[in-house]
């Protein structure tokens, strides 16, 4: 370092005394320099040898060749215009490595895209940097973005870049001696607001579990709490949608206690409270239900009915097998209250006197167009059964269901049963699951004019809070 800082301070007095710059730096000091990166790079905040590297190359390609030979990598990509092409054979002279030329266009960020993915799945799993330092704007932004991007599936990538630590104002080039290459870091490790805004975007898409995930490391590298209760609202739909109603309690208990602190009073999920607390209750009266196992609790079974029917929407898109089992079990629950409310019976053990049995059987009988005689019935009633047996009492809502449409309901029950998540191999049809939701929905109404209820099962929206 000495010999090259008096190497520099010649070099500015010749181009005082009128030398030509360029030329000046090129013979006096740039030999030195390099030879200096040759036997030991600065590199910040330390040294890395990489296996692959990939730069961008503009007109000053002494930038580049600093980088190639501070990544120390083997394997040298260069993404060069019709321009910059030229200096390719210099770079390869003066780094003593084998270099890939690419060419690309000066605005090309596409390409760039394209290129940086190609050469990341060929090398996938080696330590890869990404330099910056050189080209034209278009394609040092291309770059890096595709470096930030692509790092959070491979994450041996890095993003780096030629800096100086000091600038010479006479001579406008940085001090010889005081370059680095910087090993950039990644907002989206760094940065908490780009986890938020990621947590947002998957929150908003009804991903809840990874949602809950940025929304954590978020609290982690900022520090800040309030990404805290987010994680906590995510953390609660992922447990209730997953119907693990203990767990989406304890979370959603938690989230309302830290709200009623006076320093989360202004905390915009407190918009929402009044919905929270609903949601709350009604898994409460949830989870209540599922640990008694007690069709007569209804309000418990109102707030799984609902959140079945919700799911049974929502997987139906994409799975109608889950679907189907979801709008299946939520009809035999809202049976099964129906039965307990009106008479007071419970489906397990119905205790039928000989009058209600035979009843039952010629209700069954026209259901499954057959005889009274062939009906056979178990010890429990279940769904086709309980549908028959509350018409037979003369239930107002199930009475006025169309026979026709009942017969349809026991060939839907039987492709239920024969459903690939169940015994057989048969994917229930949409149709098949909207005449489950059909028969299901009067039901469901009258549970909630029953309890003066309604659960509010879709999340809140966070807005632009964040």
């Amino acid at each position: 370092m000495p010999e090259l800082e008096s190497v520099w301070e010649a070099y500015k007095k010749a181009v005082r005394e009128g030398g030509d710059a360029n030329a000046l730096y090129r013979e006096m000091v740039w030999p030195l320099l390099k030879e200096l990166w040759h036997q030991g790079p600065r590199v910040s905040p330390g040294p890395r040898e990489f296996a692959v590297s990939i730069h961008t190359l503009g007109t000053s390609p002494e930038a580049t060749i600093l980088a190639i030979l501070g990544t120390r990598a083997e394997k040298v990509y260069v993404l060069h215009t019709e321009d910059s092409q030229k200096f390719v054979p210099r770079l390869r002279e003066e780094t003593g490595k084998d270099v890939y030329p690419i060419k690309v266009g000066k605005s090309h960020v596409d390409a760039i895209y394209q290129h940086v993915r190609e050469l990341l799945r060929e090398h996938a799993g080696k330590p890869v940097a990404l330099d910056l330092t050189s080209g034209t704007k278009a394609m040092s932004a291309g770059l890096a973005a595709a470096g930030f991007y692509f790092q959070r599936y491979y994450p041996e990538v890095r993003v780096v870049y030629v800096d100086n630590e000091e600038y010479d104002d006479q001579v406008r080039r940085p001090r010889a001696g005081t370059e680095r290459l910087i090993i950039l870091p990644n907002p989206h490790e760094v940065v908490a607001d780009v986890d938020a805004l990621l947590a947002r975007e998957l929150y908003q898409q009804g991903e809840f579990a990874e949602a809950e995930g940025y929304f954590g490391q978020a609290v982690g590298k900022a520090q800040d709490q309030r990404y805290m209760l987010y994680a906590l609202l995510s953390g609660m739909y992922r447990a209730w949608y997953a119907l693990e109603l203990a767990e989406a309690v304890k979370k959603g208990r938690d989230l309302l206690r830290r709200l009623d602190m006076d320093v989360w009073l202004r905390h915009p999920l407190n918009d929402h409270r009044k919905t929270l607390e609903a949601q709350l209750a009604s898994l409460e009266a949830g989870e209540r239900f599922l640990a008694e196992a007690d069709p007569c609790q209804s309000q418990g079974v109102l707030a799984v009915v609902e959140t079945l029917l919700y799911l049974s929407d929502r997987s139906g898109k994409a799975s109608s097998a889950l679907g189907a089992l979801y709008a299946y079990r939520a009809l035999e629950l809202l049976l099964q209250e129906r039965l307990c409310a009106r008479l007071g019976r419970r489906a397990d053990h119905p205790a039928l006197a000989p009058e209600e049995e035979e009843a039952l059987k010629g209700e069954l009988a026209s259901i499954l167009r057959t005889t009274p005689e062939e009906v056979r019935l178990g010890p429990k009633l279940g769904l086709l059964d309980l549908v028959a047996f509350l018409r037979s009492q003369g239930d107002p809502l199930l009475s006025r269901v169309g026979l026709g449409e009942l017969q349809g309901l026991s060939g839907v029950l039987k492709a239920r049963n024969e459903s690939l998540l169940v015994h057989g191999f048969r994917v229930p049809s949409r149709k098949e699951i909207g005449s489950i939701q059909t028969l299901a929905k009067p039901l469901l109404q009258d549970l909630q004019e029953r309890l003066g209820l309604r659960v509010p099962v879709k999340p809140v929206e966070l807005g632009q809070a964040l």
